[in-house]
C-alpha cells in the first residue's frame, strides 16, 4: 500500500501542479508516470483520480 500511495502521491502532484510547471520539462520519473497513466483506460483514468481525491482527503500530511 504504501508504494502505490506513493505512485498516487506523486500522480496527484504532477497533475495538480502541470499548469504551473509548462515551462520546464519533465523529470525521468515524471514522465514514466504520466507514461503509465496515459496506458490506463479510460475508467482507469477516473477510478485514478477518484483514488487520488480519497487519499489526499483522508491524508494526515
Amino acid at each position: 500500500m504504501a508504494k502505490s500511495y506513493g505512485v498516487a502521491g506523486v500522480m496527484v502532484s504532477f497533475l495538480t501542479r502541470r499548469v504551473s510547471l509548462r515551462g520546464r520539462g519533465l523529470s525521468l520519473e515524471e514522465a514514466e508516470l504520466l507514461e503509465q497513466y496515459r496506458a490506463l483506460t479510460a475508467s482507469d483514468q477516473v477510478a485514478m483520480r477518484y483514488l487520488m481525491g480519497a487519499m489526499k482527503s483522508v491524508s494526515r500530511f
